[in-house]
């Protein structure tokens, strides 16, 4: 456990998410507040959908719709690119800091989504990678004061391709997400640079934050679940 590295973690949660969805796709659901939906499947429910988002009041779905996906196109390219984002990582960026991160600009890129009005439907965990991306470029930046290329070209290239990945690519997510990940880098660069001076280790957490981030995701995931299963049964 002590080699466990987040990135890996996230990629097996982006391939569990799509496993998921085919699951689910298996499932018919007929929630009675909204019989115009119907047939739909669980997955479609699990997705972000605006309407049902804000009409319904159903806000599991800017959690869900993270990780659940039918697309094998969508889950093994957020995967591979996920993976490959492990390789730039910062030992700032440990299991603690890095799901915060990813958790927050994700749900910050699915919020943005729903100005793109009710009947627009999404999912995927691009937002949050670009979080990350955005976040460890904006971190590098502020502590050396200097452009770090190589993250740069991972962002613009992970951009650019997933732009081409399928049809109604969700920009407003990745913006959303990327958004967020600027803001967060020079702030955890900010709550860290006491033990950058005092060449403190960085790859530890206070006990405080690791504790309060586990039972944050872990409320996020059993309130979703318990919503989900209230709305559709």
């Amino acid at each position: 456990m002590r080699n466990l590295r987040p990135g890996w973690v996230l990629a097996g949660l982006i391939v569990l998410g799509y496993f998921i969805g085919l699951v689910g796709d298996l499932f018919s659901v007929c929630p009675k507040s909204i019989p115009s939906f119907c047939p739909a499947t669980a997955t479609d429910l699990l997705a972000q959908t605006n309407g049902i988002v804000v009409y319904l009041h159903q806000y599991y779905q800017l959690f869900t719709s993270i990780f659940v996906t039918d697309s094998p196109l969508d889950a093994g390219f957020n995967a591979v690119a996920v993976l490959i984002f492990e390789l730039l990582g910062d030992e700032a960026f440990n299991m603690t800091r890095y799901f915060l991160v990813f958790f927050s600009t994700a749900i910050l890129g699915n919020l943005l989504t729903l100005l793109q009005g009710p009947q627009y439907s999404s999912a995927g965990a691009s937002g949050g990678i670009f979080g990350l991306i955005a976040a460890l470029f904006s971190y590098s930046w502020a502590k050396e004061n200097k452009i770090e290329v190589t993250t740069l070209i991972f962002f613009l290239a992970i951009f650019l391709s997933s732009s081409f990945l399928e049809a109604n690519v969700n920009y407003v997510a990745h913006l959303g997400g990327a958004i967020g990940g600027f803001i967060a880098g020079p702030l955890l660069y900010r709550n860290l640079k006491p033990k950058l001076g005092d060449y403190m280790g960085l790859s530890k957490s206070s006990k405080f934050t690791e504790t309060l981030t586990f039972y944050l995701l872990l409320g996020l995931t059993v309130g979703s679940i318990v919503q989900f299963l209230l709305f559709v049964s």
